[in-house]
């Protein structure tokens, strides 16, 4: 909070305060009402009397027995009134409005009217009701003759104003004001609230009428300062290019575009409260049409002013719009896009979201490092995305030093996968029968064993086995490259062959299979059948397999799952219920999954313009440097390839999802949870 908003929110401390003690008991001693009946004066001065010895339960119950049982008596107005502000005190808002809303019906012209209004505006404040309270302020502002009271309205409505009211509020209250002064201050803070989305002239032109008149009251003083502050602050400008569909009538893609703006716009909003320099945003629509994302890019990145661009969202409108930018130094970040080789354009472009091989990456990397799998097995899709992945599992896994012992494809979609399992059955269980030399006489000759001594099998051993007609694995007599190593001495091997047919027999020599699937209606089928294959191996997936009811419908086969997220945030957690309550109130409805991808992409690079960085080329070297940038949906960490490095790993497991890891492929860090 600003020291100014700080200041305000004291003085409006203060007069709630001191409102009742002013205003309570300055009854008129004429009342509206002309029935006069001695019972109610007692038991309105009875309830007076509670209200001032601070029993306000008491108070409002004898003031509402008055208003509900003698509505005719001289005192009927006055109770309304005090029943009110009792239930006020006791916190009960909705009665008090109640009380005040029906005083105001039926006695409009009664001598409390003004107080009454004033009163409202005290409850609709506590409510949080802050255009409502402001509304009532302004009427009295504006039309009681009490000096005191509309004075204390005037410094409320400012303090609503200056720190609890949104654009469009303020706008509807301006209109609704008759008095100059009024207007002057409504106008001085509704043009602070414009310049804070980077409307610099929008701002300007409110302020500069104001400024020019030059008789040193507070407003015109204020209008001054504010102007001053934004000529000397400058501002910059962030193109946005998104699928708004503004021309056309898909409502899917509409959603997806608005929602990553409202992100965008809340995280500018935020910015430009205290930062500088100011900055706004210049909004295309891309139509999810390359062609269009390639012209709105390409007009951005003629205009000089334009310091960055975030989007466009889909992988083919950036394929189509990088190179543009790139080549004409302008950054570009892309929120949400996750094919791979965008940023792989130039240095100035980059992926805020892990693209497709650094999914895979993640869960090679997992598996090796924290579940110490060495032996591996993929089964994929023949999509793109399926494809590049289970390259890049495979090529991780090789780097990592582990044993890849099958990879099969299928068509997405595909329901029936027996000639996908069953050679790879065949292949595991092959390779898991043992290779043997046989000491018998036939086949053990002298030139062998000295080959064998040579190598390093003790002697005593070899004349222990020639003497037994022993057979031994390779592995016993050469280690874990037994087999290698046994061809090289040509020295004769036999592989002892069990009986395999039956699906009875688990393979259980493939450590973690990797399954980037299409879709999440591919859970079922894959799964169930690597469970009627008898496969036992701990299951690795991407964020497809992230859909919590299909996991929880194929439970049997599905437990135990882990796979990569690149979005995962809790509804506890103290960052995001913080977002969220925020940006609830300033747009009247819940985040979603696309705010939070919005917001934490342009206050990315909101913070590194923050820093100083503003111009094209600092920022794209400001961003090539972040590590571990801390959003709501996720971390983001560029390395040298410009692509997001972070993931969360979740896992499914009695019948719940899990975070148990996070993950920097690029660093190769990995950081357990709860284990």
């Amino acid at each position: 909070m600003s020291l100014r908003k700080a200041l305000w929110f004291s003085i409006l401390i203060f007069f709630v305060g001191i409102s009742f003690s002013s205003l309570t008991f300055c009854l008129p001693a004429v009342d509206d009402s002309v029935a006069f009946r001695q019972e109610v004066e007692q038991m309105f001065r009875d309830a007076t009397a509670q209200f001032k010895s601070g029993k306000y339960d008491r108070a409002a119950d004898l003031f509402s027995t008055i208003v509900n049982q003698y509505p005719e008596s001289h005192r009927v107005t006055g109770a309304y009134i005090m029943a009110a502000k009792a239930y006020y005190h006791t916190g009960d808002y909705k009665i008090s409005t109640t009380l005040l809303k029906n005083l105001l019906a039926r006695y409009p012209r009664s001598a409390y009217a003004d107080d009454a209004h004033y009163t409202l505006g005290l409850t609709y404040y506590h409510a949080n009701h802050y255009y409502e309270a402001a509304a009532e302020f302004l009427d009295v502002r504006q039309e009681s003759s009490d000096s005191k009271l509309t004075q204390r309205a005037e410094e409320l409505l400012t303090v609503i104003a200056s720190s609890q009211l949104s654009l469009p509020q303020l706008k509807q209250l301006l209109n609704e004001a008759k008095v100059s002064p009024l207007k002057m201050m409504l106008s001085v803070h509704l043009a602070e609230k414009i310049w804070n989305t980077g409307d610099v002239n929008g701002a300007q032109t409110l302020l500069r009428p104001i400024a020019a008149l030059k008789n040193g009251t507070p407003v015109v003083l204020e209008a001054v300062a504010l102007l001053r502050r934004i000529e000397q602050s400058g501002v910059v400008k962030v193109g946005v290019v998104l699928p708004l569909m503004q021309k056309t009538e898909q409502s899917a893609v509409e959603g997806l575009g608005n929602e990553l703006l409202d992100g965008m716009r809340f995280a500018v909003d935020d910015y430009n409260k205290e930062a500088m320099p100011k900055v706004n945003l210049e909004i295309r629509d891309s139509e999810r049409d390359a062609g269009v994302a390639t012209r709105q890019v390409s007009e951005l990145t003629q205009d000089d002013q334009i310091v960055a661009i975030v989007g466009p969202v889909f992988s083919h409108e950036v394929f189509a719009s990088a190179p543009i930018a790139n080549k004409r130094g302008t950054p570009l970040m892309t929120p949400t896009a996750t094919s791979d080789g965008l940023a792989g354009v130039g240095e100035y472009i980059f992926q805020a979201n892990p693209d497709f091989s650094t999914r895979a990456r993640a869960m090679a990397q997992y598996a090796y490092q924290t579940l110490g799998a060495r032996t591996f097995a993929v089964l994929s899709p023949t999509d793109t995305a399926g494809k590049i992945m289970a390259q890049a599992f495979q090529d991780e896994v090789k780097k990592l030093g582990g044993e890849m012992i099958d990879v099969q494809w299928y068509e997405p979609g595909q329901t029936d996968l027996h000639s996908q399992f069953v050679p790879m059955r065949i292949k595991a269980l092959q390779m898991a029968e043992p290779i043997v030399i046989n000491f018998g006489p036939k086949l053990m000759k002298a030139p062998e064993l000295k080959k064998m001594a040579i190598w390093g099998v003790p002697q005593s051993l070899l004349d222990s086995l020639t003497a037994t007609n022993s057979s031994v694995s390779v592995e016993f007599l050469f280690g874990g490259q037994g087999r290698l190593i046994a061809d090289s001495l040509k020295i004769p091997t036999q592989r002892i062959r069990a009986k395999y047919d039956s699906l009875g027999f688990p393979v259980t020599n493939i450590d973690a299979m990797f399954f980037p699937i299409a879709g999440s209606e591919e859970i079922s089928t894959v799964a169930s059948q690597l469970r009627y294959f008898n496969f036992q191996t701990q299951m690795l997936g991407t964020g497809n397999w992230n859909d919590l009811s299909e996991l929880e419908q194929n439970r049997t086969y599905t437990n135990g799952i882990i796979f990569s997220s690149d979005a995962y945030w809790e509804a506890t957690d103290q960052l995001y219920q913080n977002f969220a309550s925020r940006f609830e109130t300033a747009y009247n409805k819940k985040p979603t999954r696309n705010t939070l991808f919005g917001y934490d992409a342009m206050k990315l690079l909101l913070k590194v313009i923050k820093q100083g960085a503003t111009r094209r080329a600092e920022i794209a070297s400001a961003l090539s440097t972040v590590r571990n940038f801390i959003g709501v949906h996720s971390k983001i960490s560029f390395g040298n390839s410009r692509v997001n490095s972070f993931l969360t790993l979740m896992q499914f497991k009695s019948r719940a999802l899990k975070k148990i890891a996070e993950i920097d492929v690029e660093r190769k860090d990995i950081t357990t949870i709860g284990q």
